[in-house]
């Protein structure tokens, strides 16, 4: 039985395979880029920035999957701050010379629990200095 997760995924995927110009490889980039929950807070506060850390997914294709599903999906307000704190945290890791996809693990790898930039940024460097 598929957990769902799966179909939850599964749903984001083809939304996203549905919009002109992008297509599977793409969608695949894009749902191993961040979380379903960050993704959607991303496309709905407008911030291309997550979407064109996908290889192959530059600003105009990024710019298209916000206006696309912008008012498809469902997003709180509380999701939009923790994904803004996230790019924080992204920006002061890769400056530090650490690789996107270290930076990527080491965010899923973070417990939720932990919140604020400073602390989270404390936290990933524990786990990518293992």
């Amino acid at each position: 039985m598929l957990s769902p997760k799966f179909y939850e995924e599964l749903e984001f995927f083809e939304l996203l395979i549905s919009i002109s110009g992008l297509g599977p490889k793409a969608g695949l980039g894009i749902l191993s880029v961040a979380s379903l929950k960050d993704l959607r807070a991303a496309i709905s506060s407008g911030q291309i920035g997550l979407l064109t850390k996908v290889s192959g997914v530059g600003k105009k294709t990024a710019e298209r999957v916000i206006l696309e599903l912008r008012n498809k999906i469902l997003v709180s307000g509380k999701d939009v701050k923790e994904l803004v704190a996230d790019d924080e945290v992204f920006d002061a890791l890769r400056s530090l010379g650490y690789s996107a996809g270290q930076i990527r693990e080491a965010l899923r790898q973070v417990p939720e629990k932990i919140k604020g930039p400073e602390k989270r940024i404390k936290e990933a460097l524990r786990l990518l200095g293992k």
